[in-house]
């Protein structure tokens, strides 16, 4: 049938068939992940289901996490990420989803943290530690600041590039104040080389990187970017990680760029990290007005998809860090 297809009609007019019925593909894709955004993501959704509060737990904990890492800390910060964590804990509750969960616990975790540093500096956060003493009935027993921050002198880094891998991965820590040691571009680029090894569709590495060194331009990113508020000591050198569509097929591979970008970005930080670099992604999930003055300001091509910007530099002499406690596989892992 094909073949006669071909014989009765010219190549012009298949071509244009073709091309409508991809469309039509295409489509079909865009309302389908519609539909699903807008009924799984909570911040749609007034109906919270248990991962959509793990979720909601998560986010709000790990802001009271970095600022409690900060170089230059604020006493008595986070009072609307609290009150964000709180109602999200107290939902949970009262929704019987199961307080035993590691989400919920890190929660505790944080809260702790942040009231044992507060005591410490003889700074009343009374409001958090009456909800502190609400939760301990749900937490299980367990003491322990899995959640938090840790404090890691310079000294008492390991020399990464003599590591295994899974001591790489199990070592690695986002660093938001860095170290007035100048980190040299032959180093940025070794990393940056390091990672191209990283998987892609078809082996068609759409990925693209932006070496931002200027200082001028740095600070304009980090205005538009927003995510280091009140971090980012020393910090003068940024990655951008961004995917070219144009190496893309057709509806089926709507998301390939952020795959091919995403596994290009992980495999740098390993690379950056391997070198001792610190680094931090910082997200480019962008309002339109963000996005569109951020493709000004870097020259990003219409066709190229924003993954992630990474801040760089050399790791202070007395460093910060978020614990970021990880789950562990067996919550999330299926045998089939």
């Amino acid at each position: 049938m094909k073949k006669i297809i071909k014989k009765i009609f010219p190549e012009s007019l298949l071509d244009f068939l073709r091309k409508k019925r991809t469309m039509q593909h295409i489509n079909k894709l865009y309302q389908f992940d519609k539909k699903r955004l807008k009924k799984y993501a909570y911040s749609i959704n007034d109906d919270f289901t248990a991962d959509n509060l793990r979720s909601k737990i998560t986010f709000h904990y790990h802001a009271i996490e970095k600022g409690l890492s900060n170089a230059n800390l604020r006493l008595g910060f986070g009072e609307r990420a609290f009150n964000q964590l709180f109602w999200a804990m107290d939902e949970y509750i009262n929704k019987g989803y199961p307080s035993n969960d590691s989400r919920f616990q890190q929660a505790i975790s944080v809260i702790a943290s942040y009231v044992e540093l507060h005591k410490k500096e003889n700074f009343d956060v009374s409001l958090v530690e009456r909800k502190q003493l609400e939760y301990k009935n749900y937490n299980n027993g367990c003491h322990d600041l899995s959640g938090g921050y840790i404090e890691i002198n310079r000294s008492n880094l390991p020399k990464f590039s003599s590591l295994s891998f899974n001591e790489i991965a199990a070592s690695r820590y986002s660093v938001r104040d860095f170290g007035t040691e100048d980190i040299g571009d032959e180093s940025i680029f070794n990393a940056i080389n390091i990672a191209t090894k990283s998987p892609s569709v078809c082996n068609r590495q759409a990925w693209q990187v932006r070496y931002v060194k200027s200082p001028d331009v740095v600070k304009k990113v980090l205005k538009i970017q927003g995510g280091l508020s009140g971090n980012g000591e020393n910090l003068n050198k940024l990655l951008l990680v961004t995917a070219d569509r144009q190496y893309m097929n057709g509806g089926h591979e709507r998301n390939q760029t952020y795959i091919d970008g995403g596994l290009y970005t992980m495999s740098l930080l390993y690379a950056l990290t391997y070198l001792n670099i610190a680094s931090c992604t910082l997200n480019t999930n962008f309002t339109l007005k963000k996005e569109l003055d951020m493709r000004e300001l870097l020259g990003i091509k219409e066709s190229e998809d924003l993954i992630a910007f990474i801040a760089i530099g050399s790791y202070p002499e007395n460093l910060k860090v978020a614990k970021s406690p990880r789950d562990d596989y067996t919550q999330f892992t299926t045998v089939i």
